[in-house]
């Protein structure tokens, strides 16, 4: 009976071992498949960060694809954008009178009557007032620029009489000589405002033998003046 009774005992301890083993291994197995979830979750969170990141560079890329787009062809018109910056140099330098220009235009030649000194005319010459009033005529009709005896006029060229002598800028002219103005502009309107009354027939200029002639070309040198701002700023 006892002996029975140690069977049953070790029967019931071994059963007992063996629940305890089986549910051992369901623990394990259910924790080893709790890992694979929760690696196969890092491994789907990691593709999802991966796509996302892919993503962000193809756009970036796009992006980057645009921008070289866009200074390939300011690259390419580089050129067409030198050339219009060269042209607006070239453009205010000529306006200045710091370059040789040529174009059509009308050249006057002033010379005194063989007689302006007789005893018994009007024996006066011409000064500043006379010259300048031609410029002005010139001028207001959009001439582009204009020499005096070859002396070319720019915006600080000034013109005033002194002693015997007609100063234009730094250069004398004699007012008892021959004087020649040349303009470049439109020659026929040029022509109009030269011939207009009151213009070569102003103040002492009756005494002078007027001539107007057109020109296709014309060819009037930059300045010898010295241009300098001391006072003028840009206004920003």
């Amino acid at each position: 009976m006892k002996k029975l009774t140690s069977q049953i005992f070790v029967a019931i301890v071994c059963a007992f071992l063996g629940f305890l083993l089986a549910h051992q291994f369901k623990l394990l197995n259910e924790k080893d498949k709790i890992n694979v979830n929760s690696q196969n979750g890092d491994i789907i969170a990691e593709i999802e960060a991966l796509k996302k990141e892919k993503e962000e560079l193809s756009k970036t890329n796009s992006d980057l694809s645009e921008q070289l787009k866009e200074l390939e062809e300011k690259a390419s018109n580089n050129g067409a954008l030198e050339a219009e910056i060269k042209k607006q140099l070239d453009n205010a330098r000529m306006n200045l009178g710091l370059l040789d220009v040529k174009g059509p235009g009308i050249i006057i030649t002033i010379t005194p009557k063989t007689n302006i000194f007789g005893s018994n005319t009007d024996n006066r010459t011409i000064s500043e007032d006379e010259i300048v009033h031609v410029v002005n005529s010139l001028r207001y009709i959009k001439a582009e620029a204009i020499s005096v005896n070859d002396y070319r006029l720019t915006p600080q060229t000034g013109i005033k009489s002194s002693g015997n002598w007609i100063w234009i800028g730094t250069s004398k002219i004699d007012p008892t000589g021959k004087i020649v103005i040349k303009a470049i502009g439109d020659k026929q309107a040029l022509k109009v405002a030269a011939n207009f009354i009151g213009v070569l027939d102003y103040g002492a200029l009756r005494n002078y033998q007027s001539e107007v002639s057109e020109s296709d070309e014309i060819i009037i040198t930059k300045t010898t003046q010295s241009l300098k701002n001391e006072y003028i700023k840009p206004v920003n």
